[in-house]
C-alpha cells in the first residue's frame, strides 16, 4: 500500500474505494429505469414482458455472480497477505469456468425460452415478446459474463474504477441504441421490445472489450502480462479455495433467485397492470439495492484486504464506516421516493389506476430502503471476510422460505392484492437484518479463513 494510502482516514480510504462502485451500482440501476421508461409508449405489455425475464435472467446468472463475489474476496485476502502469484492463479482458475458455463447456458436458455417464460407467469399478451428478448439477452450473455467477472476481480485488487467506467460506458451505449432500435429513429427500424435487448447486448460487447483490455494495463494487480511472465496457471489449490468460498455462495443466491421466482411469478398472475407497476417499483427498489451493492464491493474489498493483513481491529472499523454512509444514502433515497414518489411514478404510467398502485409501491420502498441497504453491507462484510456459510442459511430462510410464504397469505387468503406483495418484501428485509446483523455483532465472521 502507497504512503498515501496509509495516511488517508477510514471515512476516506472507504470513500476511495467506494465512490466508484456506487456510482457504477446506481448507474446501471437508474438505466434500468431508463429502459422502462422507453419501453412504456410501447404500452404495459412491452414493460410486463421484459419484466417477466428478469427472475429466470438472475436465476441464470447467479452462477456467475457467485464466482464473482468469491473472487472478489479471495484476491482482497491474498492481495492483504502479499501473495500476487495466488491472487493470478485463482483469476486464471475462475476464468475457465466463466466461459465454458457461459457457452453451455446461453445455448439452454436459448432454446427452452418459450417454456421458461410460460413457466415464469407470462399471460397472453406478453408471452412472444418476452421470449424474444429472452433470447436475444441470453444469446449474447457471454459477453456480459466475462466483462463482470473481469471487473469483479479489478474490484478485489482495490481497483474499482475499471468496473465502473466499463459499466457506464456499456449503459450510455445501450440507451444510445434504445433511442434507435425501440421506436425506430434516424432511419433506424421500429424493433419494440427485441429493440431494447439488441441495445443491451450492443453494451455488454463494448464493456467486455474495455474489460479485456485494462487486463494488459502495467499497474493491473491482475495481468495478462504477470500470468505469461510468472508462468502462473489454474492450480488445484485455487479450484479448491474458488469451490469452498463460491459453492456457498452460489447456493445462497440460487436460493434467494427461487424466493424471488416464486414471488415474481405470483406477482404476474394478478394480470398485466398490477406487474407492470410492480416491475417499475422494483426498479426503484433496485436503485436502493444500488446504494447497498457499492458499499458491500467496497466492504468485500476492505474486509478481504484488512483480514489477509491479519488485522481484525482495521476490518471492524471498515465495516463501521461502511454501514454510517450506507445509513446516509438510505435515508437521503427514502425521503426523495416519499416527497416525489407519485411524480416520479407518473412519468411511467401517468393512469389513475397505475399511479394509486403506484404511490403505494413507493411507500413501501421508502420505509424498505434503510433496511435494505444496512442488510446488504451486513451480507458484503460476512462475504469479505468468507463467512458465506452463514449467509448462505439467512438467506435461505428469509427469501426462500419467509417471502413466498408471506406473499402467498397476503396475496390470497387475506386478498391483499399488490400492497400483499410488497408487505411481505417489507417484512423479509427485516428479518434477514435481524439475521446478518446478529452474525456482524457476534463478531464470529472476523475468525474465518479462506
Amino acid at each position: 500500500m502507497s504512503k498515501e494510502k496509509k495516511q488517508m482516514t477510514p471515512l476516506m480510504e472507504t470513500l476511495d474505494i467506494a465512490w466508484p462502485a456506487v456510482l457504477e451500482s446506481v448507474f446501471v440501476a437508474l438505466v434500468g429505469m431508463v429502459d422502462t421508461k422507453m419501453l412504456s409508449p410501447l404500452g404495459q405489455y412491452a414493460v410486463s414482458a421484459a419484466g417477466i425475464t428478469g427472475q429466470p435472467k438472475y436465476f441464470v446468472l447467479v452462477m456467475f455472480f457467485a464466482v464473482n463475489i468469491a473472487i472478489s474476496a479471495l484476491i482482497a485476502r491474498r492481495k492483504g497477505a502479499g501473495l500476487r502469484k495466488e491472487a493470478n492463479a485463482l483469476f486464471s482458475a475462475g476464468l475457465h469456468y466463466i466461459i465454458i458455463a457461459g457457452v453451455i447456458l446461453s445455448i439452454l436458455c436459448v432454446i427452452f425460452a418459450r417454456p421458461i417464460m410460460i413457466i415464469c407467469g407470462s399471460q397472453a399478451d406478453t408471452t412472444e415478446p418476452a421470449v424474444v428478448y429472452f433470447r436475444i439477452i441470453m444469446g449474447g450473455m457471454l459477453f456480459n459474463t466475462v466483462s463482470l467477472y473481469i471487473n469483479a476481480a479489478q474490484r478485489g485488487s482495490g481497483n474499482t474504477k475499471i468496473s465502473m467506467y466499463t459499466n457506464i460506458t456499456s449503459n450510455l451505449v445501450n440507451i444510445f441504441f434504445n433511442y434507435l432500435l425501440i421506436q425506430g429513429h434516424w432511419g433506424f427500424p421500429a424493433l419494440g421490445v427485441a429493440g431494447a435487448a439488441i441495445a443491451t447486448v450492443i453494451g455488454t460487447v463494448i464493456a467486455c472489450i474495455m474489460s479485456i483490455l485494462s487486463l494488459f494495463r502495467k499497474d493491473s494487480y491482475i495481468s495478462v502480462s504477470y500470468i505469461k511472465s510468472e508462468k502462473v496457471k489454474p492450480t488445484s489449490v485455487a479450484v479448491k479455495d474458488l469451490s469452498n468460498v463460491g459453492g456457498n455462495i452460489l447456493c445462497e443466491l440460487l436460493l434467494t433467485r427461487v424466493g424471488f421466482m416464486i414471488t415474481g411469478m405470483m406477482t404476474a398472475r394478478l394480470g398485466t397492470n398490477p406487474f407492470a407497476a410492480h416491475q417499475v417499483g422494483m426498479n426503484f427498489m433496485n436503485l436502493g439495492f444500488a446504494f447497498g451493492d457499492g458499499m458491500q464491493i467496497a466492504a468485500v474489498a476492505l474486509i478481504g484486504r484488512s483480514l489477509g493483513e491479519k488485522d481484525v481491529n482495521k476490518a471492524k472499523m471498515f465495516g463501521k464506516t461502511t454501514q454510517k454512509i450506507g445509513f446516509v444514502m438510505s435515508i437521503t433515497t427514502s425521503v426523495i421516493m416519499l416527497l416525489f414518489g407519485k411524480q416520479i411514478f407518473t412519468m411511467f404510467f401517468p393512469q389513475e389506476e397505475m399511479v394509486e398502485m403506484g404511490v403505494i409501491i413507493f411507500r413501501f420502498i421508502a420505509l424498505i430502503m434503510p433496511i435494505q441497504i444496512c442488510k446488504i453491507i451486513f451480507n458484503g462484510i460476512l462475504r469479505g471476510a468468507g463467512d458465506v456459510r452463514y449467509t448462505l442459511v439467512a438467506s435461505a430462510i428469509g427469501i426462500t422460505l419467509v417471502q413466498p410464504i408471506l406473499t402467498y397469505l397476503f396475496m390470497w387468503p387475506l386478498h391483499m392484492g399488490i400492497t400483499g406483495v410488497w408487505c411481505s418484501i417489507f417484512l423479509t428485509q427485516f428479518v434477514q437484518l435481524l439475521l446478518f446483523g446478529a452474525r456482524y455483532f457476534s463478531g464470529k465472521w472476523t475468525q474465518k479463513k479462506i
